[in-house]
């Protein structure tokens, strides 16, 4: 596995090992910057509130924005919304497509599946906590797709960066779809196309 301090480069052989990893430093109340199936993301575990406010102080992002949680399970949903998520939206999951939903604990919550075998392993290695995981960059500023760039960003300031090898390709976010009011709505087109959705 090649790493530098505080850095691990990620390739198609070392996939479980860079997942244990990352699981390690986030079980133990850190945050890392980790390749997901769109774009760099900022993460931790979702409830350990010190190192969520490091996310916010980080990026520079205002505590009343509230941070996408990205999950490994569809089972884990009923802890945030007891909104079920209509079958012709989550059959786009898993995949690169972001839901706001009505909230448990709040109003409402943006809530991700991404698809990624990594990532995948890696919320196997975490016993499917939820993360959250805004994008890896700060706020305002446009999203980082090479290593060099991640690196000179969060070098020293998070507890662990995953760089993808040879950098990310540049796509666009996830697509965001809000369904907890009537009728629906496209929030942001991104990655996926919902063009043939119809807005219930």
């Amino acid at each position: 596995m090649k790493k530098q301090n505080g850095i691990l480069f990620l390739d198609g052989e070392n996939s479980a090992s860079v997942a244990r990893r990352v699981a390690s430093v986030l079980v133990g109340g850190g945050i890392c910057i980790i390749p997901t199936d769109t774009i760099y993301g900022i993460v931790a575990i979702d409830g350990q509130e010190e190192a969520v406010k490091r996310i916010y102080t980080i990026k520079g992002r205002p505590r009343s924005k509230p941070l996408i949680r990205l999950i490994g399970s569809l089972e884990v949903i009923a802890t945030y919304s007891s909104q079920p998520v209509p079958e012709e939206i989550a059959r786009y999951w898993p995949g690169p497509l972001t839901v706001i939903v009505r909230g448990v604990n709040e109003p409402t919550v943006s809530i991700r599946y991404p698809s990624s075998s990594w990532l995948d392993l890696l919320f196997c290695a975490l016993n499917y906590r939820v993360l959250v995981a805004p994008s890896a960059n700060l706020s305002g500023r446009e999203n980082i797709f090479s290593s060099e760039a991640i690196i000179d960003t969060f070098r020293g300031v998070v507890d662990l960066i995953v760089c993808a090898k040879g950098g990310l390709q540049e796509r666009e976010p996830s697509t965001i779809v809000d369904i907890s009011e009537h009728p629906w709505r496209i929030v942001r087109e991104g990655a996926l196309n919902l063009k043939n959705l119809t807005l219930a």
